[in-house]
């Protein structure tokens, strides 16, 4: 009989993960957007409705805006209205022209002649043009390339894991033996792998994404022992209990983390696999976008709410992989039955029985904020296997 206790520590740095380089700036693209609306709302009253219906279209959402100072004037605006109206609330560009404020700059694609924003990015006296507000939101004058997302492998990854095994172990004899195995471990880092997720959900706070592992596993406990009868009878009926083998296989464990995610694209990064809700107290009322809050066990606080764009709050506060699937018990089982034919030929009949109790084991769960840790998949029923095994 034995027992043993171990810890182990793994620091990991320099990883692999991946970053969008060339990621939406939320809140330049946000601030362009009132500005225009301010504006917008500004010259709506004695226009024509035609013209009114076409303006407001483009405060449908702040990708939406497709126009400039330069272009209200070109439709009808006076002049001296619009530079009043600009230096009032500030200038405005079309976010297609300003790659939607991606720190690449202005979309050259967009400044040709035959655009229909060119103007935008002309120099057009008493009024700004996209160059100027590229200084103004402290982008600077870029080179112009016409790329959007630019997702690259950044090697700044951390990882940390720490892990307390104990095990007491009954060597064979008396034709049984045993091993109880106890572990403690929690696995941290701030992106797993190149896939999961693609890229952080504020891809300038990536240190935000600093939480457990996917494969984190805090508790597992596993028995395990094999008895063998040997061949203690010689002769008579007793001979049926010689050659018998019983292998039983008992795990515990504690279930491994999940991130819960919202699926809407509220930071405006164009995806919404990686937006995290946030975490509200208790009597916290309908935003401005109209979310309501949501009852979740995962939550600290007992409840989830969408983040408002709209109110100026881009990404959730929940962190990375906070949510757990459900515990494991899995109750494995060898029986076998050896019989010898001749001194040297032996058959040996195996039944393995996997999941006895036939309990039921989520694989998998949902991510979704709305019904985070609904079960979507299951690891196996009961099974049954059996084999004959010849030997010689």
């Amino acid at each position: 009989m034995s027992f043993g206790i171990e810890y182990n520590f793994n620091g990991g740095r320099h990883l692999n993960r991946p970053i969008n380089l060339n990621a939406v700036k939320t809140n330049l693209l946000f601030s362009n957007y009132n500005r225009a609306k301010n504006v917008i709302n500004a010259i709506l009253p004695g226009l024509p409705a035609a013209t009114q219906a076409s303006l407001r279209s483009q405060l449908v959402a702040p990708e939406s805006i497709g126009i400039c100072p330069a272009l209200l004037v070109g439709a009808g605006v006076p002049a001296a209205t619009v530079q009043g109206l600009v230096a009032a609330y500030g200038n405005f560009q079309p976010a297609a022209l300003m790659s939607f404020f991606r720190p690449s700059g202005i979309n050259p694609s967009l400044t040709a002649a035959a655009s229909p924003v060119a103007p935008c990015a002309a120099t057009i006296p008493g009024l700004p043009n996209a160059s100027d507000l590229l200084k103004e939101y402290g982008l600077g004058v870029r080179v112009t390339v016409p790329f959007s997302d630019m997702p690259a492998n950044y090697s700044n990854g951390t990882s940390v894991y720490h892990g307390l095994t104990a095990n007491l172990r009954k060597r064979m004899r008396k034709n049984y033996e045993f091993l109880v195995s106890y572990t403690w471990s929690h696995a941290i880092d701030d992106g797993t792998d190149l896939q999961s997720p693609l890229e952080p959900q504020n891809n300038y706070n990536a240190n935000a994404e600093r939480g457990n592992s996917l494969f984190d596993q805090r508790h597992r406990f596993v028995f395990s022992a094999v008895y063998n009868s040997g061949t203690p009878y010689s002769s008579g009926m007793a001979r049926l209990f010689n050659g018998w083998t019983i292998a039983p296989i008992i795990e515990m464990s504690s279930g491994r983390p999940f991130n819960i995610i919202t699926f809407t694209d509220r930071n405006h990064d164009l995806s919404s696999g990686t937006d995290r809700p946030l975490v509200v107290p208790a009597g916290t009322a309908t935003n401005a976008c109209g979310d309501p809050v949501v009852a979740s066990s995962f939550s600290p606080s007992g409840f989830f709410q969408l983040p408002c764009d709209f109110a100026g709050t881009y990404t959730g506060n929940l962190g990375r992989n906070t949510g757990f699937k459900p515990w494991t018990f899995f109750t494995d089982l060898r029986v076998a039955k050896q019989v010898g034919i001749t001194e040297r030929v032996k058959l040996q009949g195996i039944v393995d029985m996997f999941n006895i109790i036939n309990r039921y084991n989520g694989a998998d769960v949902s991510p979704l904020y709305l019904n985070a840790g609904q079960p979507t998949a299951a690891f196996d029923p009961r099974q049954f296997q059996f084999a004959l095994k010849l030997n010689w």
